[in-house]
């Protein structure tokens, strides 16, 4: 099963993750299927930069997005229509 979950990158204490597509049996650091954005906690105001076409794709084809991209999917939504 494919998942659409966060990546952490960055070093110490300046986290910085990618939003990506993997399979769900593997650990997040392992090989990826697809980069779909990246999330920013540290940039005042956070940055969140996700495809969200790509990724309505992906759960189109039976992806389910972790409850913290989920959350930032809906904020990267409302940032397109505003």
């Amino acid at each position: 099963m494919l998942v659409i979950r966060l990546c952490r990158a960055g070093s110490k204490n300046k986290p910085f993750y990618r939003v990506v597509v993997s399979e769900s049996a593997r650990t997040p650091r392992s090989k990826i299927t697809e980069r779909i954005g990246y999330y920013d906690p540290k940039r005042k105001p956070e940055v969140v930069k996700i495809d969200v076409a790509r990724a309505e794709t992906w759960m189109k084809k039976g992806a389910h997005a972790s409850d913290t991209v989920r959350r930032l999917l809906e904020r990267a939504r409302e940032a397109q229509v505003s």
